[in-house]
């Protein structure tokens, strides 16, 4: 046992490199810990330490000597670990060298491996060892991944998410002794898709042909609806149960809380989903890149976009790609010719939104009776295609204001809605549809900071946010005869049609709009319904 203890107090610096690789994977996640669960850590932490390895072998064959392998391959790991941010640092930084383009890309890697290649030679050159600079190095690196660990935890049992993650999984069953003969229902959510009311005062845009284009369709436009919440996460739980949020300020101390799991069952074990699957339901779950919508495990059917440029990892997974120097090598390797950003990200948004409109092309040849759930991250940015869906690169769209950019792809998306519609609306036997938006675009006439402090939001921040997209298609109903008015929110939507096919008496809710004060209060809610309206 001493002698353990003994080669582990004089050899612990070797672990420099691997507590980097960790620490990289584990900050990321600090950072993004109120979106994801901890299971999203496993396959960028395996990945971080065998890289890690992989660096140390291969420098221990370079220097031969220990002392020197650790001290380069640590340098080495943080480099490569950091590209991403290092580029995201000068991402407006680009001049040319005769025909050859400087990208930030470019010459971040250039820098690094400058200062890698100059750090080497200083090594194989400087005789004395390196063994107490890596121990200062490991034991830094170890405080820090210490206090990640800290923080994750500290999260996890303040959030209670630890506890909900042991209970078992259940997963809702479709009654197959119902005998359905209503018909199959689609529920469409487009992504910050304003409503008329925002586009024409916020953003000088007419956007009446497309809403005449709905009524010409059978559809009934309510066009003074607007949003419960301004979050598609806060949205989705609300509209998918038919009922406000308010149980969940009285579980998290006054709504105090930043964890968007709360919500996550609400979206995945909806109330919506289990009077369907009651009535003989199938589910089929067309997911997007975003991972709270990307699968559900109630599915019955699910369709959710492979990305082939970071060979189909989820949502976190990706993120942590992109901050390394595996993003422009898998760009390089894996790139699809049609995507002309250089923006893995930008890649990726665009990617999924063409699967999805593909995969619903298949979705009408299941078996009826089936409930539709689509999340479509369009018109949300970034901005990856021009108003007659061509893909655009960065340059483009830098050229344009955030306002002309927004209505370029919401013009790109109205194509894309009605071959939708007219292709389900033709059927045989056409479907029950809800189209409709989460949320409006994020607020660029009078801006919000980054941390959604929508406490401090102006009233025409809030004017643009809230309008939303909300039509439905009701075949066979005289929506006279329905309960269906211009301001119906989503809250109200499923009660409606519930009400109308199913023979339920639903009370309707008042229809309001919430916003919480920032993204560490997201349960904290303020009426702002007559702000809006």
């Amino acid at each position: 046992m001493r002698k353990i203890v003994s080669f582990v107090k004089a050899n612990y610096y070797v672990l420099s490199p691997f507590l980097i690789a960790l620490y990289t994977v584990l900050f990321l996640y600090t950072q993004n810990q109120h979106e994801y669960l901890l299971k999203v850590l496993l396959i960028p932490a395996v990945i971080s330490l065998m890289f890690a390895l992989l660096l140390l072998g291969i420098c221990k064959l370079i220097f031969r000597r220990w002392d020197r392998a650790v001290f380069i391959s640590s340098l080495a790991v943080f480099l490569s670990f950091s590209f991403g941010r290092f580029v995201e640092l000068i991402k407006n930084v680009s001049f040319q060298i005769g025909s050859f383009e400087v990208t930030p890309a470019v010459l971040v890697g250039a820098v690094m491996l400058l200062v890698l290649i100059s750090v080497s030679v200083f090594a194989f050159k400087f005789r004395k060892k390196f063994v107490s600079l890596n121990k200062i190095v490991a034991v830094l690196a170890a405080v820090l991944v210490g206090i990640q660990i800290f923080t994750i935890v500290s999260f996890e049992l303040q959030s209670g998410r630890a506890a909900r993650a042991s209970q078992p999984v259940s997963k809702i069953e479709v009654d197959k002794s119902q005998n359905v003969t209503t018909p199959d229902i689609y529920y469409f959510i487009f992504d910050r898709y304003a409503g008329p009311d925002s586009t024409s005062e916020q953003y000088g845009f007419d956007n009446s042909a497309f809403y005449k284009y709905l009524e010409n369709s059978g559809f009934y436009v309510a066009d003074k609806s607007r949003s419960n919440y301004p979050k598609t996460f806060l949205s989705l739980g609300s509209s998918l149960n038919m009922e406000y949020l308010d149980s969940i300020t009285e579980k998290t101390n006054g709504g105090a809380s930043k964890d968007e799991s709360l919500v996550t069952p609400l979206i995945e074990d909806s109330k919506v989903l289990k009077f369907l699957k009651e009535k003989g339901y199938s589910y089929v779950h067309v997911g997007s890149w975003w991972e709270q919508t990307k699968k559900n495990k109630n599915a019955d059917y699910a369709f959710a976009p492979v990305i082939k440029e970071y060979l189909g990892a989820d949502e976190f997974t990706a993120g942590f790609f992109n901050t390394t120097v595996a993003a422009p090598l898998l760009k390089l390797v894996l790139h699809d010719p049609v995507d002309v950003s250089s923006d893995p990200h930008n890649n990726i948004h665009r990617q999924s939104a063409v699967y999805q409109f593909k995969a619903l092309e298949e979705i009408n040849s299941i078996k009826s009776p089936k409930f539709v759930f689509v999340h479509v991250l369009l018109p949300h940015d970034p901005f990856v295609f021009d108003k007659n869906c061509n893909p655009i690169s960065e340059k483009i769209v830098n050229q344009n204001t955030h306002q002309v950019n927004y209505i370029n792809q919401l013009q790109c998306t109205n194509i894309q809605i009605k071959k939708i519609l007219d292709r389900l609306k033709n059927s045989q036997n056409p479907p029950v549809i809800v189209l409709q938006s989460d949320e409006g675009p994020f607020p660029m006439n009078s801006p919000i900071d980054g941390k959604q402090s929508w406490g401090n939001a102006t009233d025409t921040a809030l004017r643009e946010k809230f309008p939303i997209l909300n039509a439905y298609y009701f075949p066979g109903q005289k929506y006279e005869d329905t309960q269906l008015y211009k301001e119906i929110s989503p809250v109200n939507s499923f009660k409606v049609l519930f009400n109308t096919y199913f023979g339920t008496e639903h009370e309707l809710e008042d229809d309001k709009s919430y916003i919480f004060e920032d993204s560490k209060n997201y349960y904290k809610f303020t009426d702002v319904t007559n702000i809006v309206r």
